[in-house]
Parts: structure tokens; C-alpha cells; sequence
């Protein structure tokens, strides 16, 4: 992958192409192309080994709750940037970050990235962005969301997964991503046990079908309904 293709993919987040020239230069010169399959890039508890962009396939971000479930926070997608906490603070990974299939990074390591920062101190502030962005997300999202029944909740985030990473098949949207019900489960709060009531319950409907390594939203109008709360809600879900 040469200089024009890796720009060209890093363009599509706005913000890469917001960056200052000198710093998205850098970027471009420090990163190292790295190839993964399946298979962990960090873990919780690891030293921090670079600030990540994703230049093709998925990333899988997930944490591990202090009960033990785990709870998927992101899947990236292609222009994404991840990994930037520990780089910023020096603490070891709080998160687990791994490939789902064949999966191409950029990858800035912990010298890399030093030499971008230690005489340019104010290309620290475009990563801080980055966090301060998930952050704001996160809250909006509580604010959003917490109030409302899990029937409602799990609509939207089927919906989210299928718009940011389905394939259409005939007249609904096949999710690829491998994703646990434990994980599905940790993103809304839930046991594994109260959210698989409920996809059954979606796959009683017609609404969903799932098999063991994808889910197929059937009617993506309906659940898009449902996540908006246009419809009534099914009284066994929550």
C-alpha cells in the first residue's frame, strides 16, 4: 500500500483530513502497515504498543466488566483510529482490541509516536480530541438510552450494526461480526440471559434471524421502527 492509497483511506475520518499538515505527514511517515487475521492486536493489562488506524476490515473493541462480562464497546471501521488512551497517558490497555477476519492497520508505535509529539506539543491536542469525541458520544448516549425498554435499545443497536457494518442479502441485512450474546448482552446492560429472551423473541416476530457466527436483520424498516419507538413494544422484553 503506498503514501497516496494510505492518505486517501485515512481522508475518509474528517478527522485526518482536519489534521495539520505537518502532523498528518507525520503520520504518514511514522506509521508501519501491519496485517492481522482473527487474532488480538492488545489486551487489558497490556503496555501500550502504538496508536492504530484501521485501513481495512474490522476491529473489535470490547472490556471486560469486574464481573467477568464482556461488553463490546466499538467495531471500527476503515478510517477509524483506536488505541490512543494508553499512548497518552502511559497506562497499560483497559481495553481488548482484536481482528475479526482479514485485517489491514497503520500502525504508530510507542517511538513513532514520541517523535511526533516530544518536540511538537501540539499535536498531542488532535488525539486528545479523539477521546474527548468518545467521550461526548458515550454520555449522549446514557442520556439518551438509559430510560428506555430493552426491546427499544436492542432495535437501535441492531440498527447500528447493520448500517456500519452489514451487507445486504435479498431484502434484509446480514451482520457478519461474530459478536457473543455475553457482548451484545454487556452493551446494554444486561445478562446474557435477558438479552437472548429477547432476540428470540425478534426471531418469533420475523424480525431477526440469527445463526452462529451472524445475525440477519429481516426487516430492517420494522426494527427501525422499533428503535425509534413507533410501534408497541412487546411486554416479555422489557
Amino acid at each position: 500500500m503506498n503514501r497516496i492509497e494510505l492518505r486517501e483511506i485515512l481522508a475518509g475520518n474528517p478527522w485526518f483530513r482536519d489534521l495539520p499538515q505537518t502532523l498528518a505527514e507525520g503520520i504518514l511517515s511514522e506509521g508501519r502497515v501491519r496485517r492481522f487475521e482473527d487474532q488480538a492486536i492488545f489486551r487489558t493489562g497490556d503496555e501500550a504498543n502504538g496508536v492504530f488506524a484501521l485501513l481495512s476490515g474490522q476491529i473489535r473493541i470490547s472490556q471486560t466488566t469486574s464481573e467477568g462480562r464482556a461488553a463490546l464497546l466499538m467495531v471500527a471501521t476503515p478510517g477509524a483510529w483506536f488505541g490512543e488512551s494508553s499512548m497518552l497517558d502511559g497506562k497499560t490497555r483497559s481495553t481488548d482490541a482484536a481482528a475479526i477476519g482479514k485485517t489491514t492497520l497503520l500502525q504508530i508505535d510507542r517511538a513513532g509516536f514520541a517523535r511526533l509529539t516530544r518536540n511538537n506539543p501540539e499535536h498531542y491536542a488532535p488525539f486528545v480530541q479523539i477521546l474527548g469525541d468518545r467521550y461526548r458520544k458515550a454520555l449522549d448516549h446514557i442520556v439518551h438510552t438509559s430510560g428506555l425498554p430493552l426491546a427499544v435499545r436492542l432495535a437501535q443497536r441492531l440498527g447500528e450494526l447493520g448500517r456500519g457494518h452489514g451487507r445486504k442479502e435479498g431484502g434484509g441485512i446480514v451482520v457478519d461480526l461474530r459478536l457473543s450474546q455475553e457482548e451484545l448482552a454487556g452493551t446494554l446492560g444486561v445478562s446474557r440471559q435477558t438479552v437472548n429472551k429477547a432476540l428470540k423473541d425478534f426471531e418469533r416476530k420475523g424480525l431477526i434471524a440469527v445463526g452462529y457466527a451472524s445475525t440477519t436483520l429481516l426487516k430492517p424498516a420494522a426494527l427501525e421502527k422499533l428503535a425509534k419507538a413507533e410501534v408497541s413494544l412487546p411486554s416479555d422484553v422489557g
